[in-house]
């Protein structure tokens, strides 16, 4: 497998995220989170556990949120159904957000894979509007190994997060995306490569490698809103410099929305007409 004519690149979602789990229009799911002595304590049983720590403290999650407990176990489902296929990635490359992270680390869980490590690329990251002008902050390759994640020390990026535009435009983000899949394919000439990134990532990484022009802005937005959680898309090479969208690799992934439960709503009269539930 990996050889010119079954040769994959992959391109996964990350899994939920906590604060698109957990925040609301009154406050961020941090300000519940962080008790008034400064300690994490997790008010619900899909936030994570723990955080790794990072400089910045807490705070520094608001913009880099990490993985619910049920994003983890979306990725190792992935994973699970990779190695029930056999699809083998021989090279990771992951953005440098946390949740993009985490993501790639529980697919290769469920890969039972302990052995390969991440390449983080920043040229892998979201379109920079969705920053609204807050500029990324991201964990070190010091702090990622020393929360235990795998990653590599000494990979050279294709786009180094100095070189990212908070200005950026759709077509400079397609651009992007392209330059990164093309460079890391000709770097890395044998194997399959899986992408672990963003909703957009899916198509921006694939769609001008298959010979197609970037889409709208009306397109793109629409194309995003129908990428759920660990979706992936497969784009196999046909020729020397031809690659074509297969589909997704591995059959989709679906569960029912589970609200959190509040026992006061059988003992407190009323109730469920005056609160929000989390």
């Amino acid at each position: 497998m990996g050889s010119l004519d079954t040769r994959r690149l992959i391109v996964c979602r990350h899994g939920e995220r906590c604060d698109f789990c957990f925040s609301t229009h009154r406050f961020h799911w941090l300000d519940k989170a962080i008790d008034e002595a400064g300690r994490y304590q997790p008010f619900n049983l899909n936030l994570p556990r723990n955080l790794p720590k990072r400089r910045g403290g807490y705070d520094s999650f608001r913009h880099d949120t990490p993985l619910t407990e049920m994003g983890y176990l979306q990725a190792k489902l992935i994973g699970r159904a990779f190695r029930d296929r056999e699809i083998k990635p021989h090279h990771v490359f992951v953005s440098p957000s946390l949740r993009c992270i985490q993501t790639a680390i529980g697919i290769l869980k469920g890969m039972n894979e302990n052995h390969t490590k991440l390449h983080i690329e920043p040229g892998l990251f979201e379109w920079m509007r969705f920053c609204r002008n807050v500029a990324p902050s991201w964990l070190t390759v010091d702090e990622c190994l020393a929360a235990g994640y795998p990653v590599y020390q000494d990979y050279i990026p294709v786009v180094k997060e100095t070189e990212l535009n908070m200005n950026e435009s759709l077509i400079d983000f397609y651009d992007r995306s392209h330059l990164v899949s093309k460079t890391l394919l000709s770097r890395y000439p044998t194997g399959n490569l899986l992408f672990v990134a963003h909703g957009a990532t899916l198509d921006t990484c694939t769609r001008q490698l298959c010979g197609e022009a970037p889409r709208s802005n009306e397109e793109f937005f629409e194309i995003v809103q129908k990428t759920p959680y660990l979706s992936s898309i497969e784009a196999r090479q046909t020729g020397a410099e031809q690659f074509e969208i297969i589909g997704t690799p591995v059959p989709p992934l679906a569960h029912s929305a589970n609200a959190a439960y509040d026992s006061q709503y059988l003992t407190t009269p009323g109730y469920a007409n005056n609160t929000d539930t989390l």
